[in-house]
């Protein structure tokens, strides 16, 4: 039987990962701000750069929301937000892969549309730094997936509508350990898969730059299918 190798966790996986059960665990209330990113830095004994991903990725997650100027804060979870305990395994049963997308397809469809007509400056200089990122660290799964997880993430804030972006927070644990299980699955088995969703999320960001709202859904569209067949191909070859 082979096996696979457990690779060490980066600093700012380390980091987040405490951070979040704290979290879990009521030692951080919701609505609570956490410490400044220098004070978390000398906590946890590690550079401002670390903290920094670490607080990008939990909000991501949807656990945390940066306020710019204002600091970060640990979001109010409701009961759809448990899902952060669900067990990794969950996320490549079959059932529950058709059910993900079909949440993903009905709300980033709907939100793309509105991110393409209000998207500004700024949020197009976040997709193009994640893009660097994913560009970057192609193959690495954790890097590049947390850099996907903001990519999308972004897109909903983009959209000017709190009602779908909150409706897609309480699903977005989930949806984020998808996309990096994805990510991991594809580093050792299709390569050139990873290449061509990074080209997809390019052409993404191309519609949003362009503000061509049809564009934007069908290039998201094609992208959601892909990620959601490679997926079932997956599981009929295991």
């Amino acid at each position: 039987m082979q096996y696979k190798k457990i690779k060490p966790k980066k600093l700012y996986e380390q980091v987040a990962d405490i951070i979040e059960q704290q979290i879990l665990n009521k030692e951080i209330l919701p609505g609570e701000k956490l410490d400044s990113v220098e004070q978390l830095a000398k906590h946890f004994e590690v550079g401002r750069s670390a903290i920094r991903e670490a607080l990008t990725s939990l909000q991501a997650k949807g656990i945390v929301e940066i306020r710019h100027g204002e600091g970060t804060f640990v979001r109010k979870l409701g009961a759809e937000d448990i899902q952060l305990l669900i067990p990794s395994s969950l996320i490549f049963d079959k059932e529950q892969i058709k059910n993900i997308f079909e949440i993903r397809k009905i709300l980033e469809l709907g939100l793309i549309e509105n991110a393409a007509k209000f998207r500004t400056e700024e949020h197009l200089e976040v997709l193009r730094n994640t893009l660097q990122i994913m560009e970057k660290s192609v193959f690495d799964a954790n890097t590049s997936g947390e850099a996907d997880i903001l990519f999308h993430h972004t897109i909903s804030e983009a959209a000017n509508n709190p009602l779908l972006v909150t409706m897609l927070q309480n699903v977005s644990s989930t949806i984020a350990q998808q996309i990096i299980q994805t990510r991991e699955l594809l580093s050792y088995s299709e390569r050139g898969a990873l290449l061509q969703l990074h080209q997809e999320h390019v052409d993404i960001f191309k519609a949003l730059q362009e503000q061509d709202s049809q564009q934007a859904s069908n290039v998201m569209k094609k992208h959601l299918l892909h990620v959601e067949s490679l997926l079932f191909n997956h599981l009929e070859n295991k």
